[in-house]
């Protein structure tokens, strides 16, 4: 089916959202807020903080509020991306041809000035993650300082392209230069490649000389902002429309469309309704939708993704859905619908690192086959790189999908301060327990004592008549004179002792 293609763009003095819609569902959304603005690409003059020997790396001060993690020893390629990534695969597509390992670096000692550049953007109680080996990217090339080596991305897929595009740019590289052919280069004119090479080059040529008179720690060369950045990575052929709601924004895109594809002028269009442009897309509603766990799918399935520290869980589940032959046909036919929406939802909520998929068990190796085989080739939409294994035993497929950054529930929360940051509140059946065990540890200083269980009328109406009694029955036992009030301003999970002792404060349970 052919993927239609849309960017809106929702852009305020304070932040600036893209979405990206595939037949009108919202599958990425790139946020930039102007209090917290993505650190990633930019280079900095650092000076090593720390030396940690064990784990070969370092903490280099760029002049923010934590210190930057430097690995001595760092993997290039494996920070490149599923686009940059780079030569041919191997016949069965288990294995690529990555960068060969660059010149080693000279050592550092604390105190030392280097040049970084930010690969990932603070996560948590993180720093930022930096590396020494720098990259560029261009609109159709990524340019590598100091790595002799030409490479292709391994969606350029047809022989003739690929030499084409190999040969092009080894003529045009000079000593000490590496570039990486992006997939937006298939089709190109040699002579648009070949300014490529030549803007990066001098893009290189002038952050080394601001790095001579720039003191560290300090800001060296700031990467593009996020428009430019989804313009420059984003707006392809197959984007058929770029809605804008604000002039600056749209005089922008235009102009970026009006030098380089003056064609696509038409697809440029300025928003001007009086509803806000995500609702009048629909988007905002789903971005609510992705900041719950439980997704249901169009015939009564459902999946539910849930976030951890170690990993990412999605289970699928039949639902309502009970199919029209037998269970294994619609345990088969509940899975094969939840594979686009688990991408999707992946990609929707920036979810990274390790992910575990529990699809419903199929008995028929056919069927698993078929399954496993439609989501790897799903997964090819992602523009993430992203690899699964096979199905297990157990109906499990593992996967590693790079991060880029928070998630998007990261982005659009914080830790819950009631609950800890679990997420989570705590049942009717537990409150009240907690609550019965309050009684319990207070013992005889109840005797005499007026006892209030203020609960919220939600949590009221939970309980049933039998522990409602119990608990009533233990407080007349300890001689107290027990009186239920349900409040709306008592909080919803939580049952407020109110003692009348001297000395006690109320508690909750």
């Amino acid at each position: 089916m052919e993927v239609r293609k849309s960017l809106v763009v929702n852009s305020t003095p304070l932040e600036t959202r893209i979405a990206l819609l595939e037949n009108g569902q919202l599958c990425e959304l790139f946020l930039e807020r102007s209090m917290n603005k993505s650190q990633v690409g930019d280079v900095y003059k650092g000076r090593v903080a720390k030396l940690i020997p064990g784990m070969q790396s370092a903490f280099v001060n760029i002049g923010g509020i934590k210190d930057g993690f430097l690995y001595l020893d760092d993997p290039v390629a494996q920070r490149l991306g599923a686009d940059l990534t780079t030569d041919d695969e191997a016949e069965d597509g288990s294995t690529e041809e990555l960068p060969p390992p660059p010149p080693p670096l000279p050592p550092l000692k604390e105190g030392e000035e280097t040049l970084v550049q930010v690969v990932k953007d603070p996560i948590g109680s993180k720093g930022p993650r930096l590396s020494r080996h720098l990259s560029f990217p261009g609109r159709f090339l990524v340019f590598m300082p100091g790595i002799e080596h030409i490479g292709i991305s391994r969606k350029i897929t047809d022989p003739a392209e690929r030499d084409r595009l190999r040969d092009l740019i080894r003529s045009h590289a000079q000593p000490g230069e590496g570039f990486i052919v992006r997939t937006a280069a298939i089709g190109e004119k040699d002579e648009d490649l070949v300014g490529d090479v030549v803007f990066l080059r001098r893009l290189w040529d002038g952050i080394q000389a601001k790095a001579e008179t720039v003191p560290a720690p300090g800001l060296v060369w700031q990467d593009l902002r996020l428009l430019q950045k989804v313009m420059r990575d984003i707006f392809r052929e197959e984007v058929s429309s770029f809605w804008v709601d604000d002039d600056q924004a749209h005089r922008e895109v235009v102009s970026f469309v009006e030098n380089l594809h003056p064609e696509w002028s038409n697809r440029v269009k300025r928003f001007t309704s009086d509803l806000p442009i995500f609702d009048a897309f629909g988007i905002e509603a789903e971005i609510d939708a992705a900041r719950q766990p439980k997704v249901f799918l169009k015939h009564g399935g459902s999946i539910v993704l849930n976030q951890t520290e170690a990993l990412v869980s999605v289970d699928v589940n039949t639902g309502k859905f009970v199919g029209k032959k037998d269970l294994e046909e619609t345990v088969y036919l509940t899975n094969l619908e939840a594979i686009p929406e688990i991408v999707r939802q992946l990609r929707l909520r920036n979810l990274g690192g390790i992910v575990v998929i529990d699809f419903i068990d199929m008995v028929d190796p056919v069927h698993r086959d078929e399954v496993l085989a439609r989501f790897q080739e799903e997964l090819k939409r992602d523009r993430n790189h992203a690899r699964s294994g096979g199905i297990s035993e157990f109906g499990l497929v593992e996967l590693t999908r790079k991060r880029t950054g928070p998630s998007l529930e990261r982005r659009l929360t914080q830790p819950c301060p009631t609950c800890n940051g679990t997420g989570r509140t705590q049942s009717a059946e537990t409150a009240l327990l907690k609550a019965y065990r309050e009684l319990v540890r207070l013992g005889d200083r109840l005797r005499g004592a007026e006892v209030r269980l203020n609960l919220h009328p939600e949590l009221s109406a939970a309980l049933n008549q039998e522990a409602r009694e119990g608990l009533m029955q233990l407080a007349r036992l300890l001689g107290a004179r027990v009186t239920w009030l349900e409040r709306s301003d008592n909080p919803r999970h939580t049952v407020v002792l109110d003692l009348q002792i001297t000395g006690q404060d109320s508690a909750s349970a």
